[in-house]
């Protein structure tokens, strides 16, 4: 038989488990990191009700109204990538002690006034997209031309975000950023496959039945990070740079 556990035993015990519950300890600060991705998650969202307002009441046709409201409903994306990413990078180094809410909200203000540009290069890139889906998506070289012209506007926006968000407002011009962006990936191009590959799996997941929207709402936090956490790993060209958030 083993023997009973002696009272230094116990009361060793007792000690880990108060410093595990304690309100400044491991748990406290695990679940308060949990609660900081949910509030970035969500405030990335609700930038994006524009989006799910048209898909919902119009959704994707071959008139002009519609390749116009969708390019339309795509502005804030921009200004909330950017926001998005810098409080990803405020929650990986500050974990739950971060204020993802208020980095996000005042970054989006940021974005609006810094990435305008960014938010009108993308409209007019959706919008000649669309217009060639429209007039020539019977053919299957166009459609996978469309994904392919997609998924570099993507990986450009992406791109365009991490410089930005790498330096104080203003410190760089757009034409500029966007060079310093697409020689960085130049220079890494695994780095971008990954960002692609990071959003394609975290939108498979939301797929799934039962718990895909539950995961919604934390996936922008999360696919962020893992961008973040790509760029470090990875070394991207700006990798010093993104460690630094004024």
């Amino acid at each position: 038989m083993s023997a009973a556990p002696t009272t230094s035993q116990r009361g060793g015990a007792m000690a880990r488990a108060r410093v595990l519950l304690a309100l400044d300890g491991p748990l406290a600060a695990t679940v308060l990191t949990v609660f900081r991705s949910f509030v970035l998650s969500v405030s990335f969202i609700g930038c994006l009700v524009p989006v799910l307002a048209f898909t919902a009441l119009v959704g994707w046709q071959a008139t002009h109204l519609a390749v116009w409201l969708g390019s339309v409903a795509l502005l804030p994306l921009a200004p909330a990538t950017y926001a998005l990413l810098r409080g990803a990078r405020a929650l990986l180094s500050q974990r739950g002690d971060a204020p993802t809410g208020r980095e996000f909200w005042t970054s989006f203000a940021r974005g609006c006034r810094d990435l305008w540009w960014a938010a009108l290069g993308l409209g007019v890139v959706v919008v000649v997209l669309q217009y060639d889906l429209a007039l020539f998506g019977g053919t299957d070289a166009v459609v996978l031309l469309a994904a392919v012209a997609a998924a570099l506007a993507v990986v450009l926006l992406i791109g365009v975000c991490v410089v930005a968000a790498a330096q104080p407002a203003g410190v760089r011009g757009p034409l500029e950023t966007v060079t310093v962006a697409m020689r960085a990936m130049a220079r890494r191009p695994h780095i971008a496959l990954s960002w692609l590959l990071l959003i394609g799996v975290g939108l498979a997941v939301t797929a799934l039945p039962l718990i895909g929207p539950a995961i919604a709402l934390f996936l922008p936090a999360t696919v962020a990070a893992g961008i973040h956490i790509c760029n470090d790993a990875l070394r991207l060209p700006l990798n010093d740079e993104t460690r630094q958030t004024p």
